[in-house]
Protein backbone atom coordinates (compact mmCIF):
# COMPACT_ATOMS: atom_id res chain seq x y z
CA UNK A 1 0.00 0.00 0.00
CA UNK A 2 2.30 2.39 0.72
CA UNK A 3 4.76 1.89 -2.24
CA UNK A 4 1.63 3.16 -4.29
CA UNK A 5 2.14 6.59 -3.08
CA UNK A 6 4.88 7.62 -4.89
CA UNK A 7 3.22 6.64 -8.42
CA UNK A 8 -0.21 7.76 -7.93
CA UNK A 9 1.76 11.16 -6.86
CA UNK A 10 4.25 10.75 -9.99
CA UNK A 11 1.03 10.60 -12.52
CA UNK A 12 -1.22 13.41 -10.81
CA UNK A 13 2.07 15.78 -11.43
CA UNK A 14 2.28 14.16 -14.60
CA UNK A 15 -1.23 14.59 -15.66
CA UNK A 16 -1.27 18.27 -14.57
CA UNK A 17 2.11 19.24 -16.74
CA UNK A 18 0.20 17.74 -19.31
CA UNK A 19 -3.12 19.67 -19.17
CA UNK A 20 -0.54 22.65 -18.28
CA UNK A 21 1.23 22.30 -21.76
CA UNK A 22 -1.94 21.68 -23.48
CA UNK A 23 -3.59 24.49 -22.09
CA UNK A 24 -0.95 26.68 -22.62
CA UNK A 25 -0.58 26.04 -25.94
CA UNK A 26 -4.07 26.43 -26.99
CA UNK A 27 -5.13 29.58 -24.56
CA UNK A 28 -1.87 30.84 -26.72
CA UNK A 29 -3.72 30.57 -30.02
CA UNK A 30 -7.29 30.63 -29.21
CA UNK A 31 -7.68 32.82 -26.14
CA UNK A 32 -9.53 32.21 -22.82
CA UNK A 33 -12.95 33.03 -25.43
CA UNK A 34 -12.04 30.90 -27.85
CA UNK A 35 -10.29 28.02 -26.92
CA UNK A 36 -12.60 25.05 -25.26
CA UNK A 37 -12.22 22.66 -22.38
CA UNK A 38 -12.76 19.77 -24.55
CA UNK A 39 -10.26 20.70 -26.84
CA UNK A 40 -7.77 21.15 -23.99
CA UNK A 41 -8.81 18.05 -22.23
CA UNK A 42 -8.35 15.97 -25.89
CA UNK A 43 -4.96 17.60 -26.45
CA UNK A 44 -3.77 16.77 -23.06
CA UNK A 45 -4.89 13.27 -23.11
CA UNK A 46 -7.10 13.39 -19.95
CA UNK A 47 -10.93 13.52 -19.05
CA UNK A 48 -12.12 17.02 -19.21
CA UNK A 49 -13.66 16.27 -14.95
CA UNK A 50 -9.99 16.35 -14.36
CA UNK A 51 -9.23 19.38 -15.81
CA UNK A 52 -12.40 20.83 -13.42
CA UNK A 53 -10.79 18.38 -10.30
CA UNK A 54 -7.29 20.63 -10.26
CA UNK A 55 -8.61 23.98 -11.78
CA UNK A 56 -11.62 24.67 -10.64
CA UNK A 57 -12.94 25.61 -14.59
CA UNK A 58 -12.18 27.79 -17.84
CA UNK A 59 -10.93 30.85 -16.49
CA UNK A 60 -9.06 29.55 -13.21
CA UNK A 61 -6.99 27.76 -15.63
CA UNK A 62 -6.32 30.66 -17.93
CA UNK A 63 -5.16 32.92 -14.80
CA UNK A 64 -2.80 29.65 -14.18
CA UNK A 65 -1.44 29.84 -17.14
CA UNK A 66 -1.00 33.46 -17.20
CA UNK A 67 0.49 33.56 -14.68
CA UNK A 68 2.79 30.49 -15.73
CA UNK A 69 4.01 32.29 -19.03
CA UNK A 70 4.94 35.43 -16.72
CA UNK A 71 6.25 33.90 -14.32
CA UNK A 72 9.16 32.12 -16.65
CA UNK A 73 9.43 36.02 -17.46
CA UNK A 74 10.67 36.98 -14.17
CA UNK A 75 12.45 33.96 -13.80
CA UNK A 76 14.21 34.98 -16.88
CA UNK A 77 14.85 38.70 -15.40
CA UNK A 78 17.00 37.02 -12.74
CA UNK A 79 19.82 37.32 -15.17
CA UNK A 80 19.14 41.09 -16.01
CA UNK A 81 20.21 41.97 -12.47
CA UNK A 82 23.74 40.72 -13.30
CA UNK A 83 23.78 43.61 -15.99
CA UNK A 84 23.12 45.75 -13.51
CA UNK A 85 27.00 45.32 -12.07
CA UNK A 86 28.70 45.38 -15.47
CA UNK A 87 30.95 48.25 -15.24
CA UNK A 88 30.09 49.39 -18.41
CA UNK A 89 26.74 50.78 -18.81
CA UNK A 90 27.05 50.95 -22.65
CA UNK A 91 26.99 47.23 -22.71
CA UNK A 92 25.15 47.06 -19.58
CA UNK A 93 22.10 48.26 -21.92
CA UNK A 94 23.36 46.20 -24.47
CA UNK A 95 22.81 42.91 -22.52
CA UNK A 96 19.39 43.70 -21.42
CA UNK A 97 18.66 44.70 -24.77
CA UNK A 98 19.86 41.05 -26.01
CA UNK A 99 18.28 39.51 -22.80
CA UNK A 100 14.31 40.71 -23.71
CA UNK A 101 15.04 39.54 -27.48
CA UNK A 102 16.30 36.16 -26.67
CA UNK A 103 13.68 35.42 -24.17
CA UNK A 104 10.93 36.34 -26.57
CA UNK A 105 12.18 34.28 -29.44
CA UNK A 106 12.40 31.41 -27.17
CA UNK A 107 8.95 32.06 -25.66
CA UNK A 108 6.27 32.12 -28.23
CA UNK A 109 3.40 31.45 -26.24
CA UNK A 110 4.55 34.27 -23.76
CA UNK A 111 3.97 36.90 -26.68
CA UNK A 112 0.49 35.38 -27.60
CA UNK A 113 -0.58 35.11 -24.23
CA UNK A 114 0.35 39.01 -23.94
CA UNK A 115 -1.36 40.30 -26.84
CA UNK A 116 -4.76 38.05 -25.70
CA UNK A 117 -4.82 39.43 -22.53
CA UNK A 118 -4.23 43.10 -24.17
CA UNK A 119 -7.53 42.27 -26.44
CA UNK A 120 -9.20 41.42 -22.69
CA UNK A 121 -7.97 44.97 -21.54
CA UNK A 122 -5.51 43.86 -18.74
CA UNK A 123 -8.56 42.29 -16.47
CA UNK A 124 -6.84 39.22 -15.61
CA UNK A 125 -3.43 41.13 -15.11
CA UNK A 126 -4.80 43.29 -13.06
CA UNK A 127 -6.95 40.83 -10.83
CA UNK A 128 -3.80 38.98 -10.13
CA UNK A 129 -1.82 42.10 -9.24
CA UNK A 130 0.76 41.04 -12.35
CA UNK A 131 2.10 44.15 -12.55
CA UNK A 132 4.37 44.55 -8.71
CA UNK A 133 6.34 41.78 -10.58
CA UNK A 134 8.19 44.06 -13.00
CA UNK A 135 9.71 45.95 -10.08
CA UNK A 136 12.70 44.68 -9.59
CA UNK A 137 13.44 44.72 -13.13
CA UNK A 138 12.46 48.37 -13.14
CA UNK A 139 14.87 48.96 -9.82
CA UNK A 140 17.64 47.53 -11.48
CA UNK A 141 17.01 49.51 -14.73
CA UNK A 142 17.43 52.35 -12.09
CA UNK A 143 20.75 51.70 -10.75
CA UNK A 144 22.23 51.67 -14.39
CA UNK A 145 20.87 54.78 -15.69
CA UNK A 146 21.57 56.71 -12.08
CA UNK A 147 24.98 55.02 -12.32
CA UNK A 148 25.35 55.94 -15.89
CA UNK A 149 24.07 59.66 -15.16
CA UNK A 150 27.02 59.51 -12.23
CA UNK A 151 30.06 58.32 -14.57
CA UNK A 152 28.89 61.33 -17.03
CA UNK A 153 27.84 59.23 -19.89
CA UNK A 154 24.32 59.17 -19.94
CA UNK A 155 22.79 62.72 -19.72
CA UNK A 156 20.93 64.07 -16.44
CA UNK A 157 17.37 64.78 -17.74
CA UNK A 158 16.00 61.09 -18.76
CA UNK A 159 12.83 59.96 -18.45
CA UNK A 160 12.27 56.75 -17.30
CA UNK A 161 9.13 55.80 -18.34
CA UNK A 162 9.42 56.53 -21.60
CA UNK A 163 12.96 54.63 -21.72
CA UNK A 164 11.33 52.06 -19.73
CA UNK A 165 8.31 51.85 -22.05
CA UNK A 166 10.24 51.98 -25.48
CA UNK A 167 13.25 49.36 -23.78
CA UNK A 168 9.81 47.11 -23.47
CA UNK A 169 7.92 47.80 -26.52
CA UNK A 170 10.61 47.31 -29.52
CA UNK A 171 11.53 43.57 -28.59
CA UNK A 172 7.96 42.53 -28.27
CA UNK A 173 6.49 44.49 -31.17
CA UNK A 174 9.39 42.79 -32.81
CA UNK A 175 7.74 39.58 -32.25
CA UNK A 176 4.14 39.88 -31.93
CA UNK A 177 3.95 42.12 -35.49
CA UNK A 178 6.46 39.13 -37.42
CA UNK A 179 4.04 37.73 -39.46
CA UNK A 180 3.09 40.82 -40.88
CA UNK A 181 6.31 42.72 -41.04
CA UNK A 182 7.97 39.78 -42.61
CA UNK A 183 5.60 40.25 -45.46
CA UNK A 184 6.09 44.03 -45.86
CA UNK A 185 10.07 43.90 -45.36
CA UNK A 186 10.42 40.88 -47.50
CA UNK A 187 12.56 38.91 -44.58
CA UNK A 188 11.99 35.64 -42.36
CA UNK A 189 12.28 37.95 -38.96
CA UNK A 190 12.76 34.78 -37.12
CA UNK A 191 15.98 34.24 -38.60
CA UNK A 192 19.22 34.35 -36.17
CA UNK A 193 20.99 37.41 -38.34
CA UNK A 194 17.71 39.08 -38.78
CA UNK A 195 16.99 38.75 -34.48
CA UNK A 196 20.99 40.08 -34.29
CA UNK A 197 20.56 42.93 -36.41
CA UNK A 198 17.50 44.59 -34.31
CA UNK A 199 18.94 43.87 -31.50
CA UNK A 200 21.86 45.91 -32.63
CA UNK A 201 19.77 48.92 -34.00
CA UNK A 202 17.61 48.78 -31.19
CA UNK A 203 20.65 49.17 -28.47
CA UNK A 204 22.20 52.26 -30.61
CA UNK A 205 18.76 53.49 -30.74
CA UNK A 206 18.25 53.59 -26.79
CA UNK A 207 21.60 54.82 -26.07
CA UNK A 208 21.23 57.80 -28.52
CA UNK A 209 18.65 58.90 -26.40
CA UNK A 210 20.64 58.38 -22.96
CA UNK A 211 23.88 59.96 -24.35
CA UNK A 212 21.83 62.58 -26.07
Amino acid sequence: MHDTQPSRKTRSDKTKQNILSAAESIFSQLGLYGARIDEIASAAGVNKRMIYEYFGNKEELYKTILDRVYRRLSEYEEEFFSCADITDVCTAIHSIVRLYFTFLSENPSYVRMLMWENLNMGQFFDSMNMSDSRNPIKNALHSILARGQSQGVFRESIDEKQFLMTLFACPFNYFSNQYTMRRIMGSELTDASEIENRISFTSELLLAYLKE
